[in-house]
């Protein structure tokens, strides 16, 4: 059996003891969030938290076992101490928390997502490079008593795309364009459970419906993908035609593929993050075997052990 360990900074402090922690992670979520919970009394006595941390203090969370090492897990931001229920909780997120920082109103016109996005990182003042793939233009783009996190998540709704920080780079990609590493799971040796359905592609037959609204108000439709299955409608911010249709294929190639649906909960090894590639080995089933996109990953850490559940998304190969 694996010895656990941690080590997780809050502040100028380390955290000595720990109830558990919850790190939730995800492509399709603006933000990483993470959950730390403490007691609310060491040997009878009540901690005095509230005030030796902080919203606004830098949080970073390592986990692991002694065996193996640690590795970083969270890197953010104090939002929130909560002292309810009997326990004091700490409510962090990742560096998107800077970016909840209000902008000037303004009103641009013909911009490029990426020419935008660059506005609200210099906007909030945060020192951030921008990497933008996305040929996405908004003919119109109106900044009214928001964040920059308001922004981001705006852009995220319309777009399709997957949106998160690394570093000091703010990313804004295609769902499934920047991959990460490939991490391997056999059923039979290193998942823990499994909540799976396998689907063929001719079972998901989808259409996807993209609808714009014109300057003049109408409205601009495309439609993507196979008729006589299930019709999916979504907004698309701006009407030109190069925009509109990578939305729809994005949102397509997310709901159509021969492979699983679900999730699969591990252990704290292998690690993986959302971007990373899953390859499933199934000794039973080969044709099962296939590269799944990540698409989000909650890490759970406490007594009762150190978990992850990985939701699969789209399949690769």
């Amino acid at each position: 059996m694996l010895t656990m360990r941690y080590d997780i900074q809050v502040g100028q402090y380390r955290l000595g003891m720990l109830e558990k922690v919850e790190i939730s992670r995800s492509v399709e979520l603006l933000a990483d969030t993470a959950v730390i919970t403490l007691p609310a009394a060491e040997y009878n006595t009540a901690l005095d938290v509230e005030s030796k941390i902080h919203r606004g203090d830098r949080v970073i969370i390592s986990l692991g076992y002694e065996e193996t090492g640690m590795v970083e897990e969270f890197r953010g931001w104090v939002q929130r101490v909560g002292t309810d229920s009997g326990t004091i909780t700490l409510e962090c997120e990742d560096d998107l928390f800077k970016f909840r920082v209000a902008l000037k109103n303004r009103q641009y016109k013909a911009v490029s997502l990426a020419a935008l996005l660059r506005q609200v990182v210099a906007g909030i003042g945060g020192g951030y490079t921008v990497d933008c793939s996305y040929s996405w233009t908004y003919e119109k783009f109106t900044v009214n008593n928001a964040t920059g996190y308001d922004v981001l998540k705006k852009v995220q709704e319309e777009s399709g795309a997957d949106i998160y920080i690394q570093g000091s780079t703010l990313h804004v990609h295609a769902p499934g364009e920047k991959l990460g590493k490939d991490v391997i799971y056999d059923f039979s040796r290193n998942v823990q459970k499994c909540d799976l359905s396998y689907r063929r592609a001719d079972e998901r037959r989808v259409q996807v419906v993209v609808k714009a609204v014109m300057p003049d108000g109408k409205v601009k439709e495309r439609q993507y993908g196979s008729t006589g299955g299930d019709k999916v409608t979504v907004k698309c911010a701006t009407s030109d035609d190069a925009s509109m249709k990578l939305r729809g294929e994005s949102e397509h190639k997310r709901l159509t593929f021969d492979g699983y649906d679900g999730t699969i909960t591990t252990w704290l090894v292998p690690h993986v993050i959302p971007g990373d590639c899953a390859q499933l080995h199934d000794a039973d089933y080969d044709y099962k075997d296939g590269r799944y996109y990540v698409r989000a990953v909650k890490t759970e850490f406490g007594s009762s052990g150190g978990t992850r559940e990985i939701e699969l998304g789209f399949r690769l190969t």
